[in-house]
């Protein structure tokens, strides 16, 4: 369809331009065009708001797994109606754009309170922008109903050899990464990066893996196995496969896109924790990837914090704003109590 133009600076349509300038993987132009053909989220309309080459997804969704888990984790199953309209998915859990031009999110706000208004749904929520991008959405277009601490996602430069950053580690915690990943080769642990297109064979058995994760942290499964093939099939996506001869213990889903590499998803089989360290021979032989493949930047993502912390990753806070086309002082509360349960877990976990 034709991006038909809207006026001050922005304008909309149902396909994704042919050139998008893209900060990270989430906002590139071949994820973007991958997520569109994804069903996990179920949605009922979507389209690209562009300001210059600059774009914005907006998708009305009737359920969208990740967005249940954090209603789920609060307690709020239901209080944000159905359909929700999202400026960005859920599941992009990584907002590395800073500042957002004042014409693209004029844009999105116009074309979100514009579905509202003429539709089901009550609400815009914002998801995963950092500070800056909190700022920019308060210059823009004013203050929203309210705004949660939503996440704390991980990465780290790459910087000198796969040695200069072990040796960047606390002592205790580097000869402990160093015996654990000695310990799993001896009994048999081995890990490979494959491509996407020869993944594809691994995914029934790194599905269960992925659920299991999901079920230790309480939350909905966030895939399927559809999802998990249309995440193969996006340009520049790997597999990290840890197997103990032929039995698939480990996985993260990866994706490669220039000189950066970002972890989304993934799972372990617990049991193969104690004697395997799967999940630290998983971490550790992809950064030794990155390190060997000429990567700049590793983007971890979300939840373990403390252990990322003690590993020496980097943080960056990520935040979701609300807005609705009226005040709503009764969603505001519960917009403050999401916050305040969020944040403490972020803290304590």
């Amino acid at each position: 369809m034709a991006i038909t133009s809207a006026g001050g600076g922005w304008t909309v349509g149902e396909d994704v331009p042919e050139r998008v300038a893209a900060s990270c993987l989430y906002d590139s132009a071949a994820w973007l065009r991958g997520w569109e053909k994804i069903g996990i989220e179920r949605r009922t309309r979507h389209a690209y708001v562009r300001a210059g080459d600059d774009v914005l997804p907006l998708y009305e969704t009737t359920m969208s797994p990740f967005w249940h888990g954090y209603e789920l984790q609060c307690g709020l199953v239901g209080r944000f109606g159905n359909p929700i309209v999202f400026a960005g998915s859920p599941y992009s859990m990584y907002g590395k754009r800073g500042s957002i031009p004042g014409p693209l999110v004029e844009g999105a706000y116009a074309t979100a309170m514009s579905w509202i208004r003429r539709g089901s749904a009550d609400l815009l929520v914002v998801p995963n922008v950092t500070s800056a991008g909190v700022d920019s959405w308060y210059h823009a277009v004013g203050p929203p109903v309210g705004t949660v601490h939503l996440e704390r996602t991980y990465g780290i430069d790459v910087r000198g050899t796969f040695s200069d950053h072990l040796h960047r580690l606390d002592n205790k915690i580097r000869r402990d990464v160093e015996r654990r990943l000695r310990r799993g080769e001896e009994r048999g642990l081995r890990v490979a990066m494959l491509d996407g297109d020869e993944a594809h064979a691994l995914v029934p058995d790194a599905f269960p893996l992925t659920v299991d994760t999901s079920d230790k942290n309480e939350w909905p499964a966030l895939f399927d196995e559809d999802a998990l093939h249309g995440m193969l099939d996006i340009p520049g996506a790997l597999l990290v496969a840890a197997r103990v001869g032929r039995r698939l213990v480990g996985v993260f889903f990866g994706f490669r896109r220039g000189d950066e590499v970002t972890f989304m998803c993934g799972g372990v089989d617990y049991r193969s924790l104690h004697e395997y360290s799967t999940y630290i021979a998983l971490m550790y032989r992809s950064t030794q990837w990155a390190y060997d493949n000429g990567m700049a930047r590793i983007e971890w993502g979300r939840d373990n914090y403390r252990f990322k912390e003690r590993h020496g990753l980097d943080s960056t806070e990520l935040w979701a704003m609300v807005y609705a086309p009226t005040a709503r002082p009764e969603l505001a509360t519960a917009i403050n109590g999401m916050h305040a349960t969020l944040h403490a877990y972020i803290e304590a976990a």
